[in-house]
């Protein structure tokens, strides 16, 4: 979902449109402007809503109950290495002085910038010690010198409510054209120049000590808005997602190569979260698409050996996913928690798409969202989401092997408030007091 706050981008509502056109049918994915439609392959439901029966109880609790601790996918710090002491006291005497890493904790939840501290108070309420926040910091392009010093900030802000920043770096807002940044001559499958911008953004960030920092590179660049193309630059001005996606896997390799390159463990690297469901083509400037395929297609041809990186998966330290509850494969969104198995689980279908079933899973977007100017009729009441949402983490998100942090789209914004847990006055929706109330019954900090 491209998160761009009201006020941010000039383009919202020209794109909106096309949200409206869509949103009765079945549904890949949403960014602004580029919900793209496919149809179940023959002998699936129909995406009309009408023809499809509910099942008795969703197809996703885990196999066993969670337990009381969350005992999930380890993403801390590894252990210090083993010195040559001949005694070891010198390790147990390292190990007495390191920095405790975070609590293990799978809460979280999304923002649509870089946040302030009104927003990371309600963050770290309701997510608690350990938890995990997403920022977004966009505006990075190969002349990008190093952060903003409002990122700056928001890291430092996060570490201090003893939070876990996830954070999605990118271009700026409403200029997608990252293949303008590809290095000379490289055909649009280099960025090394690109990359070199992220490690001068990240390097300079104010970590802290013994906690990581998660970077997602991009945002679901299987959209047509979210991997643009300039006229001229692709034979008939149409790229297909074959060719983006290995434009886009070149990007992740070098920016994956770059950071682990600065030499420290804390920074890990992610994938940026696919929509579940794509275009098949684009026209490059302008509007046109064609829809067809899932996230899937995008995966596989990004790892292929005909252009593509096959080892790519193997620079992840984790692997994000914007795996929305849905009733198909890239379609029928947000319906009721015993309807929304399969997307829920869509994330299972990506690991086995990369062949790495031990990465950690970051679901950097998910959740349910009311009728409204974004969600038209799709969704549920208030307190539908909440109950849904808390059904989620009891009986799936909590106890999947795989899950390491669950990040909602979002936490508040005017222009989003159809998926929004806080009214942009600060009033909390069922969701958000639900949600809480269940992570203070496990893990403790920062409750009423």
């Amino acid at each position: 979902m491209d998160q761009h706050a009201t006020g941010r981008s000039q383009k919202t509502f020209r794109y909106f449109v096309r949200l409206v056109l869509w949103a009765t049918a079945g549904m890949t994915g949403c960014s602004e402007g580029h919900w793209v439609a496919i149809l179940p392959d023959a002998g699936d439901a129909s995406a009309d809503g009408d023809s499809i029966a509910e099942a008795d109880a969703p197809d996703v609790a885990p196999d066993a109950p969670p337990a009381d601790g969350d005992t999930g996918p380890e993403t801390t710090p590894d252990v210090a290495p083993e010195t040559d002491a001949d005694d070891g006291s010198a390790d147990d005497a390292a190990a007495d002085d390191a920095p405790p890493p975070p609590p293990a904790n799978r809460f979280g939840i999304g923002l649509v910038g870089p946040g302030d501290a009104f927003d990371l108070d309600l963050a770290a309420d309701l997510a608690g010690p350990g938890g995990f926040v997403k920022l977004i910091f966009p505006g990075v392009t190969r002349d990008t010198p190093g952060p903003d010093p409002s990122w700056v900030e928001a890291i430092r802000q996060t570490y201090a409510r003893d939070l876990v920043p996830v954070v999605r770096i990118g271009p700026p807002w409403g200029d997608n054209d990252v293949r303008n940044d590809a290095d000379p001559g490289s055909n649009f499958l280099a960025y090394t120049a690109l990359a070199a911008a992220y490690r001068r953004v990240v390097s300079a960030l104010p970590l802290r000590e013994g906690w990581p920092i998660w970077i997602e590179v991009h945002n679901e660049p299987n959209l047509c808005y979210e991997w643009v193309c300039t006229p001229g630059t692709v034979p008939g001005d149409w790229i297909g997602y074959e060719q983006t996606a290995r434009e886009y896997a070149a990007l992740l390799r070098d920016v994956a190569d770059a950071l682990h390159g600065i030499g420290d463990p804390r920074i890990r690297v992610l994938n940026a979260g696919l929509a579940p469901g794509g275009a098949r083509r684009c026209q490059c400037g302008g509007d046109g698409y064609e829809a067809g395929v899932t996230a899937l297609d995008f995966l596989r041809e990004m790892l292929s050996p005909a252009g593509g990186v096959p080892d790519l998966a193997a620079r992840l330290d984790g692997f994000a996913s914007h795996s929305y509850p849905a009733e198909g494969m890239g379609w029928g969104f947000w319906v009721p928690y015993d309807r929304a198995g399969t997307g829920l689980r869509f994330f299972e279908s990506e690991l086995t798409a990369i062949r790495r079933a031990d990465l950690p899973v970051f679901l950097t977007e998910t959740g349910w969202c009311t009728p409204g100017e974004r969600c038209r009729e799709n969704g549920g009441t208030r307190e539908q989401v909440a109950e849904w949402t808390a059904r989620a983490y009891e009986e799936f998100w909590l106890g999947h092997p795989s899950v390491a942090a669950v990040m909602p789209f979002m936490l508040r914004d005017p222009g989003w408030n159809d998926f929004a847990w806080v009214a942009p006055d600060g009033t909390h929706y069922p969701v958000y007091d639900r949600v809480r109330a269940l992570r203070c019954g496990r893990i403790p900090g920062r409750c009423p």
